[in-house]
């Protein structure tokens, strides 16, 4: 004997729907936020002495 799954009615779908852009609006948000730490983080790096310090080695040791 075989289980047929019946189509979901359309207000189902439509809350469906509407749950995944939610989701995919707070995941787009969490990634907007995380993007822009990493680019805070990427900055404090790039104005440490250790880094320029490893910078100036590098470009150095390349003759740049």
């Amino acid at each position: 004997m075989t289980d047929q799954l019946s189509p979901p009615d359309l207000k189902t779908v439509k809350q469906r729907a509407a749950r995944v852009q939610s989701i995919c609006k707070r995941a787009d948000a969490n990634i907007l936020v995380l993007e822009d730490l990493i680019a805070q983080l990427e900055q404090d790096v790039r104005s440490s002495s250790l880094y320029c310090y490893r910078l100036n080695k590098a470009k150095h040791l390349l003759n740049l």
